[in-house]
């Protein structure tokens, strides 16, 4: 049974009709999908992943024309691929030496950990500061109370409840100033762990990698002097065959012309 051309007419264009929708309809699901996953991989990482040392001593790529378009990435994944790219730039181009990659990379870490103890030594000197302008205006204020202290009469108890008051609150203030001191150098020291396990982490890494790019960099280098005696091998060729060529036009017997315009 065939169906009418009126029928059939219309329906080719539900189907054109329907074509469209279906396609948006999978590219929505796709796009959930794809959010979904970013989604799921940001809650097993934790909203921020506590990472060993700061983002100025990250080895990374300098990716930061490409932030508006990741600004929806989470921020350890970002580092994580900006690390990933690093890496990649140094051992993507096989044209460089083994040696000259790894030099690359020293230069790159030891530039790192420079910045890092110059950063420390700033934030010991930084703290030192603060530290000494408290004991000063602390000096200072005792010293104030004493002497206005010392213009009034007192009694010997009084004077002794006075001294000792103030003997107990120098006591206090670098019994304070030792403890944040405390605290703040183990907390230097934790820095200096984290970026020398973070340092160590990454050679370690690099080093794997750097094993395959030397395998990569030999087989590359075989290929080109391949390529190149095999390009020698074919001029070589053409000039015998172009001798041969040339030796067997000397070998005819020459053409000799008669006079002309008798």
């Amino acid at each position: 049974m065939s169906l009418s051309p009126a029928f059939a007419t219309a329906g080719s264009k539900l189907q054109d009709t329907l074509r469209p929708k279906s396609l948006i309809k999978v590219l929505f699901f796709t796009l959930v999908v794809l959010l979904s996953a970013i989604e799921s991989r940001a809650q097993n990482e934790g909203p921020e992943s506590t990472s060993l040392v700061d983002e100025n001593y990250s080895l990374k790529a300098d990716r930061e024309a490409f932030e508006e378009l990741r600004k929806n990435i989470p921020a350890n994944v970002k580092k994580e691929n900006d690390e990933k790219a690093f890496m990649d730039g140094l051992l993507s181009d096989v044209s460089r030496t083994p040696s000259e990659v790894r030099g690359k990379f020293s230069s790159i870490v030891n530039k790192k950990r420079d910045l890092f103890n110059k950063d420390m030594t700033k934030a010991r000197e930084q703290f030192g500061k603060i530290q000494k302008k408290e004991r000063d205006e602390f000096t200072k204020d005792l010293a104030d109370k004493r002497k206005a202290f010392a213009k009034n009469k007192s009694t010997s108890d009084e004077r002794k409840e006075f001294y000792d008051e103030h003997e107990s609150k120098r006591k206090d203030f670098y019994a304070n100033q030792k403890e944040k001191r405390d605290e703040f150098e183990a907390d230097m020291r934790d820095k200096r762990k984290n970026f020398d396990d973070y340092i160590r982490a990454k050679t370690d890494e690099f080093n794997q990698l750097h094993r395959d790019y030397t395998k990569r960099y030999e087989e590359n280098k075989k290929a080109l002097a391949d390529q190149k005696k095999q390009a020698e091998l074919k001029k070589k060729q053409q000039q015998q065959d172009l001798e041969k060529e040339y030796e067997a036009i000397r070998k005819q017997d020459p053409t000799i012309l008669g006079p002309t315009g008798e």
